[in-house]
């Protein structure tokens, strides 16, 4: 095992937060655990993984197109447009041991995380890697009904609290607390923006996944070197329309293995199909607008003003 690769996951205690730390021990970003045994699995897994060259990272912030860009870059890889039967979940390395991964999806394969790319292995800062942005007031809002609709399947214990959760007492959280499960967004934006010009790195934002899906996977189909026909690109960027495909992806009928991975790792069989539903909310631009009162953007866009190291990030609002 190379030693930055056993650095980069090594973890600190403070309270009762575990941290993931970067190589030098400078960045510490609490990690996603709800099931302490998983995690134990999971970190072993990655530990030990060498990278395949044949397959690809996916790295968003929480709620910043995960799933479009997901499955966009799958079916690139499988040369088609077909929606993708086997949830995305199953290749997030966060949360599901990678050996488990390979029962349902051997490689060439896209793995999904919500890290900064330098608290992980070494063997995965290497992948070709694309990046997803969100502009910041649309992934508050998203972040902000995940909790509330979604959280509540993998928090039994704090259900009623996650339900009831306000928004103005989640915009504090959302804006100022650096010690929620994978840091702020607003460092981990920073981070991954400035890695931008590294040749294994593409960025992209949401919002022109949105506006021009054609052009946009395009970019991510020659990055990926797949060399899919226009024709294709188009097709998929149909596929991808938000309705199109919450719509498949809540009917998609994932394989009795896939469940059973998803049982053990992730949420109980009978609450699976919810997780899904639930999953899938506008998948638009701008909801912020609806939901953000006056006085409350106005105190984002203060805190935006002063953020400086989002200056210069193209954001579409």
């Amino acid at each position: 095992m190379e030693e930055g690769t056993a650095s980069a996951l090594s973890e600190s205690q403070s309270s009762s937060v575990v941290y993931r730390v970067s190589d030098d021990g400078k960045i510490k970003v609490p990690a996603f655990i709800f099931r302490p045994e998983v995690y134990t699995k999971v970190k072993a897994e990655l530990d030990k993984h060498k990278w395949i060259d044949s397959d690809y990272l996916l790295a968003t912030y929480p709620k910043n197109g995960t799933h479009f860009a997901w499955e966009m870059m799958t079916m690139l890889l499988q040369g088609s447009a077909e929606v993708i039967q086997q949830p995305k979940q199953l290749l997030m390395i966060d949360l599901v041991p990678i050996s488990e991964s390979e029962e349902c999806f051997p490689s060439p394969r896209v793995f999904n995380t919500h890290y900064r790319t330098d608290v992980l292995p070494a063997e995965f800062r290497k992948a070709k890697t694309v990046v997803v942005m969100r502009n910041p007031k649309d992934a508050f809002v998203s972040s902000y009904f995940h909790e509330k609709r979604l959280s509540p399947l993998f928090d039994p214990v704090n259900r009623s609290v996650l339900a009831s959760l306000k928004l103005e007492d989640f915009l504090q959280t959302f804006l100022y607390n650096k010690d929620t499960d994978y840091g702020s967004y607003f460092t981990y934006t920073e981070y991954m923006w400035s890695r931008r010009a590294e040749p294994n790195v593409l960025v992209i934002f949401y919002e022109d996944l949105k506006l021009h899906a054609a052009a946009t996977i395009q970019k991510v189909n020659e990055f990926m070197g797949t060399s899919r026909s226009p024709e294709l690109v188009q097709q998929i960027a149909e596929a991808i329309d938000f309705k199109r495909m919450k719509q498949a992806k809540v009917e998609a009928k994932p394989s009795e293995t896939v469940t059973n991975v998803l049982t053990a790792n992730l949420v109980d069989r009978e609450d699976q199909q919810k997780m899904f539903e639930r999953m899938y909310r506008k998948g638009g631009i701008g909801d912020w607008k609806n939901h953000l009162t006056v006085s409350q953007n106005e105190q984002f866009d203060a805190f935006l003003a002063e953020w400086e190291g989002g200056k210069g990030i193209p954001f579409q609002y």
